[in-house]
């Protein structure tokens, strides 16, 4: 019976779509990003997440992780704009788990080697899932040139919480790239 119900949440774990957060980046490579001392945040029509008070707490988290790596917010002649965009999809995936019971027989056994099928029954399982996407991007001011690009996706929470959380690790993980940008290290 134990390894029956262990067998369950194993399936059960499987029929969980993957919520690992997918984070990357893309930037312009003759671009000298040692010289970004100062940003300004730009809302455009596609920043906002629909919820506005999730739309504030993104922005919010944005200018901190920046003045907290060193930048300084500004209102006017800023070295980079910056801005986020969201977009997400709904999904769907299926699992189907089958429980029975195996024949005997076989070749040598049974009705003269026939054997006799086993019963199982077999349950299809969907299970819904909003997959997220959050970009976030930077802008050269004299041309308005995108100069980098970081995105992170996840398989978004329920609770406000913790898609708070979320977007936070996604921030941290896109800080730790720009740093290496800074640096010279690449990606």
């Amino acid at each position: 019976m134990k390894k029956a119900l262990g067998l369950i949440f194993v399936m059960a774990l499987m029929a969980t779509p993957a919520m690992a957060q997918t984070v990357t980046i893309d930037y312009a490579h003759d671009f000298d990003f040692a010289k970004v001392k100062t940003f300004q945040y730009v809302d455009t029509k596609e920043s906002n997440a629909k919820n506005p008070l999730m739309a504030d707490r993104v922005t919010s988290m944005l200018k901190q992780k920046l003045v907290d790596g060193g930048l300084k917010e500004v209102t006017e002649n800023p070295d980079i704009y910056v801005t986020y965009h969201y977009t997400s999809q709904e999904n769907t995936t299926y699992n189907t788990m089958t429980t029975g019971f195996g024949g005997y027989g076989g070749f040598y056994g049974g009705w003269g080697g026939w054997g006799m099928g086993g019963i199982g029954s077999s349950t299809t399982y969907a299970t819904n899932y909003t997959e997220g996407t959050l970009i976030f991007d930077a802008y050269e001011p004299t041309d308005k040139k995108l100069v980098w690009r970081g995105t992170g996706t996840v398989t978004v929470k329920d609770k406000p919480e913790k898609q708070v959380q979320q977007v936070e690790n996604i921030l941290t993980k896109l800080g730790k790239k720009w740093k290496k940008i800074l640096a010279g290290k690449g990606k």
